[in-house]
């Protein structure tokens, strides 16, 4: 039987949704592999600081849960350390992967040196935390802004996104010594060969690269381990509301 993924949005955007969907069919087609792409029904409409990703964490593992016997991974569609990865690794076994630790583990064996050009400012001090919880800020050149809002993706005409991408990348090339570009927002899906063909380096779609690491993991019967930090959440008296989270703390899977 092919291997089943979810790609999760956390933020309730239709459009990113849209778009973080293509970007995983492709990837997930490459990988034969089958895939779907939800959002949750609540939360913020875009991740744009921690305290987007406290509460988008809360509704995105509600919805996790209510599909999780569904699939063999996960892939959480948010360029950050994003508490929700966590919190699904102890509630089931199954492979699951944020963007961010995706998009490097692939852009690692390509290149020495990788720099992540990103939206916000706010982004570039997250990240950086994100790469030292990771180990690998030794091999980052650089976090480069491009100074757009998520949501920005979106809403602006698309030769204003592919400059400012562009210019970031082309900076983190030829001024940080870069030899790979990350795309650091899920909302950015799908522009890696355009900005490749600009800066003349690897581009990685962090989105790609979340359903094929999640794919590969996925169809050789990976498993998380649950010997420490992901042990099983302990089972409490099931909560009435909202039905996936009961779950978890009543009858754990």
């Amino acid at each position: 039987m092919m291997a089943r993924l979810l790609v999760l949005n956390p933020n309730t955007s239709d459009v990113m949704t849209r778009t973080i969907g293509n970007s995983a069919a492709l990837a997930a087609r490459a990988m034969g592999v089958e895939c779907d792409t939800l959002c949750p029904p609540n939360g913020p409409e875009s991740i744009e600081s921690r305290f987007d990703e406290i509460v988008s964490a809360y509704w995105t593992l509600d919805c996790a849960m209510q599909k999780a016997d569904e699939y063999d991974g996960m892939v959480v569609a948010c360029f950050g350390p994003h508490p929700v990865i966590g919190g699904i690794r102890e509630a089931i076994s199954v492979p699951t992967l944020g963007i961010m630790e995706a998009s490097i583990l692939y852009a690692l064996p390509l290149a020495a040196r990788f720099s992540i050009v990103t939206t916000s400012p706010r982004w570039q001090p997250m990240l950086e935390e994100g790469l030292h919880l990771l180990g690998v800020a030794d091999r980052c050149a650089s976090v480069r802004s491009s100074g757009l809002a998520v949501l920005d993706l979106e809403r602006l005409p698309d030769e204003i996104i592919h400059k400012r991408l562009t210019d970031e990348a082309q900076k983190a090339v030829e001024q940080d010594h870069a030899e790979v570009i990350v795309l650091g927002c899920a909302g950015m899906a799908g522009l890696q060969e355009s900005v490749a063909a600009a800066c003349g380096v690897p581009v990685v779609d962090p989105v790609w690269a979340g359903v094929v690491m999640v794919g590969a993991l996925a169809r050789a019967g990976a498993r998380t381990s649950k010997r420490n930090l992901y042990r099983p959440v302990d089972a409490r008296p099931a909560m009435a509301e909202p039905p996936g989270l009961a779950r978890v703390y009543g009858r754990m899977p």
